[in-house]
């Protein structure tokens, strides 16, 4: 799996805007001018003829995921929210009193990107897994909890099998290969 990170990506194509900045930015992640982005119903993109992407931002930073088999990918800063209404919100009753003890809060973004992650692997987003999925440990799926030099919250999901190496994950900093 590669990881490519861009930072304050808005001024890579500062004449686009939404999905059209974001599948330029793909486009310059996988080193093709003419990528063929598609969208599911629920809104994923993935790339026609493969390979299998994610994609997540957070303030000036967008991340994408290549990978060789369907994974999810989330990253965010942490910034000051209202934890605990969220973490009743969106999290399971374990995974908001993990969070609730952890005065530092890095409990609380790791589940979040952690939930992030696994909605984008299974093709729904957040809505489907709300309160009713945890990610603290499952045998369907492994994750791999990372920060990104900046101090970004960083997860990647993706289904287990025989051999895998979700941990070994190539982090490039800029726009290509």
């Amino acid at each position: 799996m590669k990881l490519h990170i861009i930072y304050d990506y808005k001024s890579k194509h500062p004449e686009l805007r939404g999905r059209d900045l974001t599948d330029a930015l793909i486009g310059d992640c996988l080193g093709r001018e003419r990528a063929v982005i598609e969208r599911t119903d629920e809104g994923k993109p993935y790339v026609s003829g493969g390979p299998f992407i994610s994609v997540s931002h957070s303030m000036d930073t967008f991340a994408l995921l290549v990978a060789d088999r369907e994974a999810g990918l989330d990253i965010q800063y942490a910034r000051d929210v209202k934890r605990e209404k969220i973490a009743d919100r969106y999290f399971t009753a374990e995974e908001a009193e993990l969070a609730a003890a952890d005065d530092a809060a890095d409990r609380f973004f790791e589940l979040w990107t952690r939930k992030e992650a696994y909605g984008k692997y299974v093709g729904t987003g957040l809505a489907q897994i709300i309160k009713t999925e945890q990610v603290l440990s499952r045998d369907d799926v492994r994750f791999t909890d990372l920060r990104l030099e900046d101090g970004c919250f960083c997860a990647v999901c993706a289904g287990t099998e025989e051999g895998d190496r979700t941990d070994e994950i190539q982090i490039s900093y800029g726009e290509q290969d």
